[in-house]
């Protein structure tokens, strides 16, 4: 996934590439980035994706995505996308990519 590679190399340019239109709040994007690449450079293994796609009536889809670690002490890295469509010329958007909280 190139989202993952992108943060794995610490590479700002490279993920904000990623997203066909402007973050919400660049800034706050940044700043997630820069945690999450943390996050998946300091842990050893390859996380395992899980994703759930929800589908709306325009036709537009939401992608959440949970990077999960072995460790448990890793908490997962949380990715949202919007896609417009199904189709392969359709706009997708990041909307977040933060490490989990746990409040236990």
């Amino acid at each position: 996934m190139e989202i993952v590679e992108a943060a794995k190399a610490e590479d700002w340019e490279r993920f904000a590439c990623l997203t066909d239109r402007p973050f919400a709040n660049t800034t706050a994007m940044a700043e997630q980035f820069r945690d999450a690449s943390g996050m998946l450079r300091r842990v050893r293994d390859e996380p395992t994706l899980e994703a759930i796609v929800k589908y709306h009536d325009d036709g537009s889809r939401l992608i959440f995505a949970k990077l999960v670690f072995n460790d448990p002490v890793d908490l997962p890295i949380i990715l949202t996308l919007h896609s417009t469509s199904a189709a392969p010329e359709s706009t997708i958007s990041i909307w977040t990519f933060y490490q989990d909280v746990h409040f236990g």
